[in-house]
């Protein structure tokens, strides 16, 4: 398995995990209101890969169970995700057999007779019996999916070296927050950047950058100006996407003074080589572009 591939099923994992947070969210509400059905609990648990939590399970696996890099808590997540599947699927078992079989009993009841009211009348004993591990199965399920959440903060903060993880962060802000609170999401951003939320934007934008979304970059950069006017890499990375955002739409006269701005900016600041090399060679393409139309005027 390659680093990019790794580091995208990371992503792919943390992602899947909010989707089973979100989906019990729904589920708790539900059981609230005595509304929960067996084809509601199918999406979130089920043993034929549609729910989840199965596809949860399988990631976990794929990437912890037989790697040699794995951390204790990457083999421990991966622990508590199977551990929580399987209660899971209790509660499931007990959810059908509520739904099904205590109608059904209530409904032959008036109608068997002596001979068969026993078997009845033991159905009956035996719901009551679902009924309480129904309960108790609920709150199992609940107590092991917030030691998840507790969990997967620790997985993020592994993953801090992960180049996918601040745009994750920025494109997926109301999900974390929906978890976490945003108290619980400014912890992380503390923990993960040195100046918290203010330079998710920057980190993000340099995200964008590495997989050439030029719009994205630009757009995450206008917001790191907006939080932290004074960061002047971000301005230079601004002026960067901006370039490369306008050539590629044609605004070649755009591209060309967003280049003149960075490269200006550029002369007095650390700039790794890799995007000076490429903003060169950018400009070169301009110039390039320039001459031909002033020979085909």
């Amino acid at each position: 398995m390659t680093k990019g591939n790794l580091e995208k099923l990371q992503l792919d994992l943390i992602e899947e995990s909010f989707r089973v947070f979100q989906k019990f969210n729904h589920i708790k509400k539900l059981y609230k209101e005595n509304l929960l059905s067996f084809n509601v609990i199918e999406d979130f648990v089920d043993d034929r890969g549609k729910s989840c939590l199965f596809r949860l399970k399988e990631m976990c696996h794929n990437i912890y169970r037989n790697s040699d890099i794995a951390s204790y808590k990457e083999k421990l997540y991966d622990i508590t995700v199977g551990y929580t599947f399987h209660e899971a699927m209790k509660l499931r078992e007990s959810i059908y057999e509520l739904e099904y079989y205590k109608p059904k009993a209530q409904m032959v009841k008036g109608e068997v007779g002596e001979k068969e009211i026993k078997i009845v009348r033991e159905i009956e004993y035996f719901v009551k019996k679902t009924e309480k591990r129904f309960k108790e199965g609920f709150l199992q399920v609940r107590r092991l999916l917030k030691e998840l959440s507790y969990q997967l903060k620790d997985l993020i903060l592994l993953y801090r070296n992960n180049y996918l993880l601040p745009r994750f962060l920025l494109e997926n802000r109301k999900l974390l927050i929906s978890t976490y609170g945003r108290r619980g999401f400014r912890e992380i951003l503390s923990n993960l950047f040195q100046d918290g939320k203010d330079k998710l934007f920057y980190f993000a934008g340099l995200s964008y950058l590495s997989s050439d979304f030029y719009d994205a970059a630009r757009l995450a950069f206008k917001r790191a100006l907006d939080t932290e006017g004074g960061n002047k890499e971000a301005l230079y990375f601004y002026y960067y996407a901006s370039a490369f955002s306008f050539f590629y739409k044609g605004k070649l006269m755009n591209s060309m003074t967003y280049i003149q701005e960075a490269k200006e900016l550029g002369k007095s600041l650390n700039i790794p080589d890799q995007f000076i090399q490429k903003l060169d060679g950018l400009f070169s393409e301009l110039k390039k572009e320039k001459r031909i139309a002033r020979k085909n005027a």
